[in-house]
């Protein structure tokens, strides 16, 4: 398929025929104009469909779905997700891995119809990407709006008190496991030399998933963690081997809305690399009784989390917000 093939295969989707956020930034292809969020999705489609033939349609048409409610913020929040999903997978597909044999879009196997995003299958192992991102408006909105704020769970609330304090937002940081965990296990269990692989897509502030995963009071990867089974133990998440966390919803929300991008970035959907901020993190599970291969860490162009990439890139206890 060709870029202007998918160009138009939008324009006579539900994008245009009913109401629909991106509605306006399509409507630029009827001026001879193309707007920049419609240019990322384009090619980052266009890039997508070189490796898994068909994906373009796809994820035009799931964009598409989404339609007919006026300014329904769950419906915003939906095309976000789908956009973070579109960023993670064009990302990894157009990873030069080494002796790979086949790229796998919503692959299955066995009777379970759980699946990851994308499966990349070489000769020596086969990468499985999970993509998370979440509901973010309404914390974003209210985030500083208290005076305090903390990343994880802490005694310190009784302290604070919760109607002054902004509370942890580790148990989505919780279910993206969950799911994830699920979704890679039929395969872990049937694919020798299997690694899964979890991208969370977090707005600027990245401490709060860090936090989540790591707070030595309660973080969901320490023997300290707040999501405990009947026997008082933390829950373990051992088919995921580590996770990825960038903060690329900050740039596709302001390329939704036309407004500056952050720092160093160009487009909604760029990438970007491993010298350019804001960086990207992986935390290996401390769960995993596997290595994870380097190439994963070249592929999403990630370092571990440390004071020295900035103050928001390790755990924290607590946030003080001066208004």
């Amino acid at each position: 398929m060709s870029r202007d093939e998918l160009i138009e295969y939008a324009l006579q989707s539900d994008i245009m025929k009913n109401w629909h956020y991106f509605q306006f930034h399509f409507s630029f292809y009827h001026k001879e104009m193309e707007h920049e969020l419609c240019k990322s999705i384009i090619n980052s489609c266009i890039s997508c469909e070189l490796k898994i033939e068909g994906i373009a349609k796809n994820f035009i048409d799931r964009i598409a779905s989404i339609n007919g409610r006026v300014k329904q913020q769950s419906d915003y929040e939906q095309l976000l997700q789908i956009l973070a999903e579109l960023l993670i997978v064009e990302k990894t597909l157009s990873f030069e891995w080494e002796n790979v044999r086949e790229y796998k879009h919503e692959p299955t196997t066995g009777e379970s119809k759980k699946n990851p995003e994308v499966n990349i299958v070489t000769d020596n192992y086969t990468i499985g990407v999970e993509v998370k991102s979440p509901k973010i408006i309404d914390h974003m909105n209210v985030r500083a709006s208290n005076p305090f704020q903390l990343p994880a769970r802490s005694p310190i609330i009784d302290f604070y008190g919760k109607e002054h304090t902004t509370l942890p937002r580790d148990n989505p940081v919780k279910d993206f496991l969950i799911s994830a965990d699920e979704k890679f296990k039929s395969f872990k269990e049937t694919i020798p030399n299997y690694y899964g692989v979890l991208v969370i897509v977090w707005d600027d502030y990245i401490y709060e998933p860090i936090s989540s995963l790591l707070s030595e009071g309660s973080g969901l990867f320490t023997e300290a963690s707040f999501y405990i089974d009947t026997d008082k133990n933390a829950v373990k998440f051992p088919n995921i081997d580590c996770v990825v966390l960038t903060r690329h919803l900050l740039q596709i929300i302001r390329g939704t809305r036309g407004e500056p991008l952050p720092d160093e970035v160009k487009t909604p959907l760029e990438y970007g690399d491993k010298t350019i901020f804001p960086f990207k993190v992986h935390i290996v599970n401390p769960a995993s009784s596997v290595t994870i291969p380097d190439e994963v860490i070249q592929c999403f162009q990630t370092h571990e989390p440390s004071f020295m990439l900035g103050a928001e890139y390790s755990p924290t206890d607590q946030i003080t917000w001066f208004n």
